[in-house]
């Protein structure tokens, strides 16, 4: 089954490989794909996501969120990549959909009329009540259920003259606005601005700044373990469906993506996801700081000091992060088998190189200050090499990763078998041929064998994250 998906989706959409490896495409016939149906590429899905805890976040250089995970989960059995493209404002996520920024848009959105009259939905992945977001009441830790339910609105009637504060184009908007005019109530709505998150919403709740929002109970719950000061008992909906939204006319990757949830809904891989993010939220974010760190849009807590030395070396503060990543997992005590050590895995003769003694290799300063300059020693080698720098980044990943003597030995077989010595794909394929003896005994390598996968996929991790971490965090 999961290869019959596959062909189906490579004959049913246009073709292109991911932005690290490039080729030429074979032309489609104009009269049997229309360009409106679909912006998959081959292997690939463009998944719109909003920046908030169910849906996509980063904490300590990991990509993470419940219908990230999902979608995740789906492009692996599907055996296609995952590109994720965040939308800052929820508002536009549905319209960014449909003017094609993307395939699938995930921002726990609640399926309604108005919204299936410009997108299709897929089966639902959760379900859940709307509820009003409110304070408990003062001393409420002192005070019985009761006497806390005698304190606070139970009943959505009692809005009555109340501010309730909620995005404008969201299903919250409508069911409030509905609410109220079903009732003859005066409920004064605040639109609130675009850029404001619904864990920013809450958040403002729980400090003072408004005193009521909406959110989906899930939502909710996962939220009240870092603002117990919360009532969120409150329904102000009947269950509602939460699904992905998929552009209207992509029908091949409908039925795909179908197909996937009806299968694994309420199966081993769908409960581990779900369990990670509603049932133990409190293991999965362990600190009331690791949230703000969240919402803050950090990648870790050594963004300050990688900001500081990238900007030394004029390089991107969210590619040395990619790279910290690939090497450490910003774990600044990490040592590999082979004596790399620190978050930039640095050999101590190369820390020591670069003004780092052996002693100081764990401190993450100095091994940041080590690593940058390491990157901007080989950056400075391989502009004096190569006549178009263009692909110099990802040269100098590779020369990271494997050393330059390896990385110049690909050019030279590049140059001899008629391809660019300045292009990261041609170079990179006998990168990975260097582990072949045909090529590692040319007469024109000078540093022998090599296992060429080893920095290739090194280039395309790091430049992954790098992407992922490009649509998170500012530059």
């Amino acid at each position: 089954m999961k290869r019959i998906w596959q062909l189906i989706l490579i004959l049913s959409v246009t073709g292109c490989t991911t932005p690290n490896q490039r080729t030429e495409s074979t032309p489609q016939q104009a009269d049997s794909i229309p360009e409106k149906v679909s912006f998959v590429k081959q292997g690939k899905l463009v998944a719109l996501l909003s920046n908030e805890l169910t849906s996509y976040y980063v904490v300590k250089g990991q990509p993470r969120g419940f219908e990230y995970e999902m979608l995740r989960a789906f492009c692996k059995d599907m055996d296609i990549d995952l590109e994720i493209k965040v939308i800052p404002d929820f508002n536009h996520i549905i319209d960014s959909l449909v003017s094609g920024a993307g395939d699938i848009a995930a921002g726990n959105l609640t399926i309604t009329g108005e919204r299936m009259a410009v997108v299709d939905f897929s089966p639902p992945l959760l379900e859940s009540r709307q509820v009003l977001i409110q304070r408990m009441p003062e001393g409420f830790k002192r005070m019985s259920h009761s006497q806390i339910e005698a304190r606070v609105i139970t009943n959505p009637l009692d809005l009555e003259g109340k501010k309730v504060h909620v995005h404008k184009n969201s299903s919250f908007y409508t069911r409030i606005r509905n609410y109220s005019q079903e009732n003859a109530l005066h409920i004064d709505i605040v639109p609130t601005s675009p850029e404001t998150t619904m864990d920013q919403l809450i958040e403002m709740v729980s400090k003072g700044e408004i005193d009521y929002t909406i959110a989906d109970e899930n939502v909710a719950k996962m939220l009240r373990n870092f603002y117990p000061n919360l009532y969120i008992e409150t329904p102000l909906s009947l269950t509602q469906r939460i699904a992905w939204a998929i552009r209207k006319g992509n029908d091949s990757l409908n039925h795909m993506v179908t197909e996937w949830v009806n299968t694994n809904r309420g199966k081993a891989k769908y409960n581990v996801i779900y369990n990670k993010y509603f049932k133990y939220r409190r293991l999965a974010m362990q600190t009331e700081n690791y949230f703000h760190t969240v919402q803050q849009g950090d990648i870790s807590d050594i963004d300050r000091l990688i900001k500081e030395y990238s900007a030394e070396i004029n390089w991107d503060w969210r590619l040395v992060a990619a790279l910290i990543n690939k090497e450490s997992k910003f774990n600044p005590y990490a040592e590999s088998p082979y004596g790399a050590k620190g978050l930039m895995q640095l050999l101590p003769t190369t820390a020591a190189r670069f003004g780092v003694n052996p002693d100081e290799i764990f401190t993450p300063q100095k091994n940041i200050m080590a690593g940058t300059r390491f990157l901007n020693w080989l950056d400075i080698r391989l502009e004096g090499i190569l006549d178009d720098t263009t692909d110099i980044q990802k040269f100098v990943l590779a020369s990271y990763n494997v050393g330059l003597g390896h990385v110049l030995d690909a050019r030279r077989l590049a140059k001899k078998y008629g391809k660019d010595p300045d292009n990261w794909e041609d170079v990179s394929e006998f990168l990975l041929k260097k582990s072949n003896p045909k090529y590692y005994s040319d007469p024109v390598v000078k540093y022998g064998y090599c296992r060429g996968k080893e920095p290739v996929n090194y280039v395309r991790k790091i430049l992954e994250y790098y992407n992922l971490y490009s649509m998170y965090a500012a530059a």
